[in-house]
């Protein structure tokens, strides 16, 4: 079986999660020793991308089975190269001009669907950046893929809905959990003073996850919280109760280290369709407290490996972190189903299920 894995493969350590899907996905499959290549582009933030690579550009990298193409050698390479299975493993604009060349070359595609554009794509200049186009792109993949791969039944669901896909070409595929935060233990902290919690705020600006709205849903709070706000930075009204911490994006065994002494990561209530954040802070023990539109819900029961509040009642956030500091619950134990809940979620247990969807359609 001639696997292609297409998109973005990211450079640097500090990755976006669909960067990280790929990454994790393509070792492991090198690791199992599948005839595998990842095709990726001259995007505009590598070293060297100019016009002329973005159309005729080659480079190969690792052993000549990371490379990166021109839009004119990328359609060659899949014609000539005649893969069985093309799995678009996240979404580029890139992937536009192999869509609609489509007749060329054989294999089936599969594509793996991180977010839904019309709930995640800023209204605010909207053709000036041609998001219009990542929506064209998403109508392509749903229309010319065999399979359609979703990593929760809340992104799966949407999809279902929005473009009446039919149940049999749809099947869920949680993100896995990098095997660095599998190995490090950690005991769950005492709690002190104040409940340590984490705040993913990522590295595109355009997306708004609602910060200001945790913030708001706890302003009557009565303990005391400090809030750790990684990646973007932004202006936000302070609160009584709240001490605020902006901290960078971080690597592996940056972030790992910093975590030691966190207690819990918190998402908002706007939509996420499955935050690899989260199950790495869980692998570490901390507990996740999210709403029930993240849709790593599917995994999480509420008081036993974490905490699902309601969305719609605009107080129950700030009721439950004012249980969780008066030792209402029994933390270390939730804590340690959190890290049992993610351990099975080891990229080798998921690149299994990444396998049998690839015989699936041939």
């Amino acid at each position: 079986m001639k696997i292609a894995l297409v998109g973005g493969y990211g450079h640097g350590e500090i990755l976006t999660g669909p960067e990280r899907v790929a990454r994790e996905l393509y070792g492991e499959l090198k690791n199992k020793n599948h005839q595998v290549v990842f095709l990726e582009y001259f995007f505009s933030g590598y070293e060297g991308a100019s016009l002329f690579k973005k159309l005729f550009g080659k480079e190969y990298s690792y052993n000549n089975s990371i490379i990166k193409l021109g839009i004119i050698p990328l359609l060659l390479f899949l014609t000539i190269n005649k893969f069985d299975i093309i799995h678009i493993v996240n979404s580029q604009r890139f992937i536009l001009f192999p869509l609609l060349l489509r007749f060329l070359y054989s294999g089936k595609i599969l594509t793996t669907f991180h977010g839904f554009m019309k709930y995640e794509l800023p209204e605010k200049n909207y053709w000036l950046k041609r998001y219009f186009a990542d929506e064209w792109i998403e109508k392509l993949l749903v229309n010319k893929s065999s399979l359609l791969i979703f990593p929760s039944s809340l992104l799966s669901n949407t999809f279902k809905q929005y473009y009446k896909v039919s149940d049999d070409r749809c099947i869920i595929i949680p993100n896995g959990i990098s095997k660095i935060f599998c190995e490090k233990g950690r005991v769950f902290p005492e709690i002190n003073n104040s409940l340590k919690i984490i705040f993913y705020n990522g590295s595109n600006d355009s997306i708004n996850r609602n910060l200001d709205k945790i913030l708001e849903m706890i302003s009557n709070l009565e303990c005391e919280i400090e809030l750790y706000v990684i990646g973007n930075k932004i202006g936000i009204k302070p609160q009584r109760k709240v001490k605020i911490h902006f901290v960078d994006l971080m690597s592996h065994t940056e972030l790992i280290n910093f975590l030691m002494d966190k207690l819990f990561i918190i998402k908002s209530t706007c939509y996420d369709t499955f935050s690899i954040m989260v199950t790495e802070c869980m692998a570490l023990g901390l507990i996740p407290i999210i709403s029930e539109n993240i849709g790593i819900k599917d995994v999480i029961e509420h008081g036993r490996n974490g905490f699902i509040y309601k969305s719609s009642k605009e107080d129950d956030l700030a009721q439950l972190l004012n249980q969780i500091s008066k030792r209402k619950f029994n933390l270390t134990m939730i804590s340690e189903n959190a890290k049992k809940t993610v351990m099975q979620l080891s990229w080798e247990r998921i690149t299994e299920q990444y396998i049998s969807a690839y015989k699936s359609v041939l």
